[in-house]
């Protein structure tokens, strides 16, 4: 298996947090920093973009790093000094590339607009599974959202209340997320629970935007979108969530 860079998404916001690095076999003993990457249009290498910590951020099994951008690069308002300059900038096109276990991978991108404001359940949008299917339900975001954060902060719970066993399997771009039952789905209405922990790729959360000093005011909060198993075949449309 090939290591693979997450999100892939083909354009992400210059506010863009953090990025994922997924090894086919646990690679923390073998992964060397100096290997790692952010490329300009002109394949020029970025000066120093990412957050450097005392302790790499490896999964428990070993084969997912969390790659955090340098804050002083992606947060407005923090003076004139270069190392301050964004290391994304909008409109231009830039490549992620890291080389280990003997691979090299590479995921280019094209950067839009910063996202700056929190997250908003009510702009998603949800297709209802069948009743006794074991078809997923599926959740359109508005954004790019945090895959790995998608798999751990959602979860649904039955008419009785009781949680369903679901296993949540996010689009590779971010931008949509597959939450697939264990048994089939009952009758009647849902709640699709949203954890205030979940967040974006630029950090945002329900209710909260990272960036405070923009007059996006607010505290992180929990979300809850109803919906109900249809008793036809797959639905043909999504169904806004409002």
């Amino acid at each position: 298996m090939p290591i693979r860079i997450s999100p892939q998404a083909g354009v992400l916001p210059a506010n863009t947090l953090r990025f994922y690095l997924h090894f086919p076999r646990p690679g923390e003993a073998r992964f060397d920093r100096d290997r790692l990457w952010l490329l300009d249009q002109e394949e020029q290498v970025v000066r120093e973009p990412f957050l450097v910590l005392s302790s790499e951020l490896w999964s428990v099994d070993g084969r997912r790093l969390t790659v955090l951008m340098e804050p002083g690069r992606i947060k407005r308002g923090l003076g004139a000094d270069p190392s301050h300059e964004a290391a994304l900038v909008v409109g231009r096109t830039y490549s992620l590339v890291v080389t280990a276990l003997g691979q090299t991978a590479r995921h280019t991108f094209r950067v839009s607009d910063p996202v700056l404001e929190a997250v908003d359940e009510t702009h998603w949008s949800l297709v209802s599974p069948p009743a006794g299917s074991l078809d997923p339900v599926v959740v359109n975001f508005d954004r790019v959202m945090d895959a790995a954060l998608c798999q751990d902060e959602i979860a649904v719970l039955a008419p009785s209340g009781e949680v369903v066993r679901t296993h949540v399997s996010p689009a590779p771009d971010g931008t949509a997320a597959r939450i697939i039952p264990s048994h089939p789905w009952r009758a009647g209405e849902h709640r699709l629970l949203v954890s205030e922990r979940l967040e974006d790729v630029c950090g945002n959360r329900l209710g909260e935007a990272l960036d405070h000093g923009l007059g996006a005011e607010g505290a992180p909060r929990a979300g809850v979108i109803n919906f109900t198993p249809c008793g036809v075949a797959a639905p043909s449309s999504a169904q806004a969530v409002r």
